[in-house]
């Protein structure tokens, strides 16, 4: 795994033991409010969805760490040359600068095969198109959303 120069701030592969984080992450009411999916989802779920994925080749998930405490959670799956971003800060966590450093280090764990990472938010939520921005994203309209892309390894 790749640590900024401080050894502090990193990703480490998330794994079924972090699924009660992830899941009070996913069901806090501003996640949801800022979400494609509104909904409260439940701990069966969330446990088969989470295995499902941390089960796939093409699914990269991590959970940010600053020093022993859980920061937040980002996944991207990858289809083709492709990887599309999904992430979370803990609620405690927000409004510290985690949301730019979580993107910046996944894009240092996409494989060499991966060519453009790209995330979708809500107009709304412009918390995470401010991070977006920040790492070099470009934005683009589409519908309700916009799209934030990025061209890596080359």
């Amino acid at each position: 795994m790749e640590e900024r120069a401080d050894n502090k701030i990193f990703l480490r592969r998330a794994t079924m033991e972090d699924a009660l984080d992830i899941l009070r992450w996913r069901n806090d009411e501003t996640t949801r409010a800022n979400s494609f999916t509104k909904d409260v989802i439940d701990f069966e779920s969330h446990k088969k969805w989470l295995s499902k994925k941390l089960s796939q080749r093409e699914c990269h998930m991590f959970i940010m760490m600053d020093g022993q405490d859980k920061v937040g959670n980002i996944r991207v799956d990858v289809t083709d040359d492709a990887g599309e971003i999904s992430y979370l800060i803990a609620p405690e966590k927000r409004k510290k600068g985690y949301g730019k450093k979580i993107i910046a280090l996944v894009e240092k764990e996409m494989p060499k095969e991966v060519k453009t990472l790209m995330g979708l938010t809500l107009k709304t939520n412009s918390a995470s198109g401010k991070c977006f921005l920040a790492n070099g994203y470009t934005a683009s309209d589409a519908e309700d959303a916009l799209c934030y892309s990025k061209r890596i390894n080359e």
